[in-house]
């Protein structure tokens, strides 16, 4: 009995569904791929329960005859390679001939398909894999796949999926792509009843505006870079416009979306000094060259891409956001460091490229208003020092930032270092501290050396602070604005506000909403630097977003979000008076050790270890 046997069709489905399914959105991410293969200019995406109950996209490109529709549920089916060497020339999103079949081993479908030049469509329903019916209809050309209980016969996968809120925004961060990449499709967007998104064919620049919202819009700077067959074009952000994470990041590779975190870095590298290292540019690019000079048979998703040429395409990426930047007139004090971009390289490399991709044209935007902004993140205002007796004196929290709230007394660490402070000096000396690249914080322990990360640290104090507060269900004192701030927020970052809402008053903050998806921010907390009332109420959505996945209880994870993004910043200068106002605070918190997300925060190094480092005998 041999122990090797081959795998039914149903179960090498499933498998492969956990490759390519892996929650709604990948779903909608695969049909909405498949219509616009079939050359649709008209998409209509419904869905209900954020995909879990039913996905049904439809469309209008060239459907199919009804022995290819069944042929289409089959594994390794597709009409877009016949050879190998296809492999080497694909311009179409889908090419695997996977999704559909993977998709219908996890759920229920309904098909109906009409090709075009016909009045006569197919209808097929699928169970698990198995076409159960099949009959002729009247169908308009086109095609609609409608997905219906998603992983009913794998429980296990349906038990990971997470909140409504959360996998809603999963769709839309993939629908938004294609909204950004084919702007010369009309796309309808519609979820339980209520229509989101009416997207008609436009400009880039409109459908920037409309799929993002004016703000983004307005904080872009349009450029355009060729190189014999390769053609970098799209928008990149002004320096005074960047996120607080990487959501509003998108490259396109011949249309098709990818991740790349060389070019990521390239694009950041770009900007030079002009954003802080904790901010996130915001852009939209689509690189268009030949699909000979890169592989995009490397993952399943398609999302991973390899280059013939890594070093070229990141320089070449480098290159044309600082040109594009300096355009802007936007460069005072720029500093691009000493990476050189090497022109004549980039073009020995694609001279001989061949072409075979059709490029979409971007039309330059009128230049908006720059907006300054002045606003520094935050600054420590310690009290003057408490004495100290050889060991970090306790300092009260207040200093730092909720300064008229009384504070409960921390639960001291049971570890403590013995601060190695001068032998000859008074009992009220204070152990000698330094800043190193205004990042990290030294000091001579007994044992040796420690070392602070001063963003982390201040992390944990205030997420102690605000988290004490909320869980005694004391008020949060604000601060009015003279002028309340008007911002209007993407569709997922209003989903994420209405989620928070309740937090987000108890933690200071007063906001009015006005029609459609604008609020007007009436008062912030009070340790909350003014004029930075919005970015601030905007990185606490990106973080929460971002970190839906911590478990967390609603309160933690609201001071985790406020506590990251109001934090003193890696590369903030601080004074004498204000590491030693971070270190007494930190050493009272509960976990002094550690950040709310688990990163450390304090490093020790002992004589031991140094005097390894130097190669130096082991004392005896």
């Amino acid at each position: 009995m041999p122990k090797i046997k081959i795998l039914s069709p149903q179960i090498a489905n499933k498998i492969a569904a956990g490759e390519v399914v892996e929650r709604p959105a990948s779903v909608v991410k695969e049909l909405v791929e498949n219509a616009i293969d079939a050359r649709a200019d008209k998409i209509t995406v419904i869905i209900s329960r954020s995909g879990k109950e039913l996905i049904q996209v439809l469309d209008n490109g060239v459907g199919m005859a009804a022995d290819d529709a069944e042929l289409a549920l089959m594994r390794h089916a597709t009409s877009k390679i016949t050879v190998a060497e296809d492999l080497e020339r694909i311009l179409s999103l889908g090419f695997r001939g996977e999704a559909l079949p993977s998709i219908a081993s996890v759920s229920r479908i309904e098909m109906k398909t009409c090709p075009e030049g016909s009045n006569l469509g197919t209808r097929l329903e699928v169970v698990g894999g198995r076409i159960e019916s099949r009959e002729k209809i009247a169908f308009k050309q086109g095609t609609s796949i409608a997905v219906k209980n998603l992983f009913y016969n794998t429980p296990a996968r349906r038990n990971f999926l997470r909140t409504d809120v959360t996998e809603f925004n999963q769709i839309l961060k993939n629908l938004r792509c294609f909204f950004l990449a084919y702007p010369e499709i009309h796309f309808i967007l519609i979820h339980n009843g209520e229509e989101l998104y009416n997207l008609p064919a436009e400009p880039m620049d409109e459908r920037i505006a409309r799929a993002m919202g004016k703000k983004y819009h307005d904080g872009l700077i349009y450029f355009r870079e060729e190189l014999n067959d390769i053609v970098l074009e799209g928008y990149v952000c002004k320096p005074d416009h960047t996120r607080g994470n990487s959501a509003n990041q998108y490259i396109f590779l011949n249309r098709r979306v990818i991740v790349n975190r060389s070019l990521s870095h390239a694009i950041v590298q770009g900007y030079g000094n002009l954003i802080d290292r904790s901010r996130y540019p915001q852009y939209v690019m689509n690189l268009h060259l030949p699909p000979s000079m890169v592989d995009v048979n490397v993952h399943p998703t398609k999302m991973e891409v390899r280059f013939t040429n890594d070093r070229v395409i990141y320089q070449f990426f480098l290159s044309a956001v600082r040109k594009a930047i300096q355009s802007q007139h936007v460069v005072h004090g720029f500093s691009p460091g000493k990476q050189e971009i090497d022109q004549q390289a980039i073009r020995q490399h694609f001279r001989d490229a061949g072409s075979g991709f059709q490029e979409v044209k971007f039309p330059k935007p009128t230049d908006a208003p720059k907006e300054a902004d002045s606003s520094k993140p935050f600054t420590l205002e310690p009290k003057p020092p408490v004495s100290g007796s050889g060991k970090i004196s306790r300092k009260s929290q207040e200093s730092f930032s909720f300064s008229a709230l009384p504070s409960k007394p921390a639960v001291p660490s049971e570890e403590k270092h013995q601060w190695d402070v001068p032998e000859d000096s008074d009992e009220n000396a204070q152990p000698n501290l330094w800043q190193v690249h205004n990042r990290y914080i030294f000091s001579q322990i007994k044992s040796g050396l420690v070392i602070i990360d001063q963003n982390v640290a201040h992390q944990r104090i205030l997420y102690e602070q605000l988290l004490n507060t909320l869980q005694e269900n004391r008020t949060i004192p604000s601060q009015q604005l003279l002028f309340p701030q008007q911002l209007e927020l993407a569709l997922e970052e209003f989903l994420i506000y209405e989620d928070i809402r309740d937090w987000l008053k108890k933690i200071g903050f007063s906001i009015n909403e006005l029609s459609g998806r604008t609020l007007v921010v009436e008062a912030i907390p009070s340790n909350v630097k003014v004029s930075n009332e919005t970015r601030i109420l905007l990185d606490i959505i990106d973080f929460y977003q971002e970190n839906d996945g911590m478990k967390l209880s609603p309160e933690e994870k609201i001071a985790a979000a406020f506590s990251s993004k109001n934090a003193i910043k890696t590369g903030e200068k601080l004074n004498r008076d204000e590491m030693h106002a971070l270190v007494d605070q930190l050493f009272s918190t509960r976990e002094p050790y550690f950040s709310p997300g688990g990163r450390p925060v304090v490093i020790t190094l002992d004589m031991e270890e140094l005097e390894r480092k130097f190669k130096r005998p082991a004392k005896l």
